[in-house]
């Protein structure tokens, strides 16, 4: 960018850079929680319609097949209804565990409204890599003014240990096992589909990656891939 010449004087080059350092990261942090906010959102929504439309959905699409493929079609479709019942299911589950222990953490350090606090980094637990740096602001910012360094390390184990093991235990047994999808195939889709969807893609990958699993066990050609999906 050149500025322009008013008296007569050689133009000096001007450089506009962004922001860099501790500006710069939260200002990516929080366009990146804000991506991730947004995704969570929309879940519900997703969740409500497929619930209400999920009788004609289901119909509408074993219609799409030829008659000779349709009952094919309907189990699929419906090994697919339940998949995704499991899924939330499990996520659930999941996210319970987190708050409860969140929660109980977050009392004997005695952050104000702890309840609230641990349900919110509990549930932000579950989101795959992303979910422990999420997860660390909301006690990090309710303890403000009560916790000392020691407690802060306590924050910091805890929120830290709970992500590792949700990532690595209670996810690939409680929802991986459910969808019968092993470890090493749910890290891939999570990898892909983030890089394909940004945090869209960390929400829906695992239901996607266990929809082609039953697609490709009730599919001749694609049954092998099937069975490498599967636990």
């Amino acid at each position: 960018m050149m500025s322009s010449p008013t008296d007569g004087k050689r133009p000096l080059p001007v450089e506009v850079r962004g922001a860099t350092g501790l500006s710069g990261l939260i200002s990516a942090s929080a366009g990146t929680l804000g991506e991730v906010i947004g995704a969570m959102g929309f879940v519900p929504f997703l969740v409500f319609f497929m619930l209400t439309w999920k009788d004609h959905a289901h119909a509408a699409t074993v219609r799409l097949f030829p008659k000779d493929h349709r009952m094919m079609a309907h189990r699929t479709i419906g090994k697919i209804s339940e998949m995704i019942r499991v899924f939330i299911t499990g996520n659930v589950l999941v996210c319970l565990i987190n708050a409860m222990v969140s929660t109980s953490v977050f009392w004997l350090l005695g952050i104000p409204y702890f309840y609230f606090i641990g349900f919110i980094s509990g549930f932000f637990s579950i989101i795959p890599y992303l979910g422990v740096f999420f997860a660390l602001l909301p006690p990090l910012a309710g303890g403000i003014g009560v916790l000392n360094k020691t407690g802060v390390s306590a924050i910091f184990i805890t929120v830290i240990g709970l992500h590792v093991l949700t990532m690595n235990v209670l996810y690939p047994k409680i929802v991986g096992r459910r969808l019968r999808l092993n470890p090493l195939a749910i890290t891939l889709a999570l990898l892909f589909w983030a890089w394909i969807w940004g945090a869209m893609g960390l929400i829906l990958a695992v239901p996607m990656v266990a929809a082609t699993k039953i697609i490709s066990d009730y599919t001749d050609s694609l049954r092998g891939l099937g069975q490498w999906l599967g636990d």
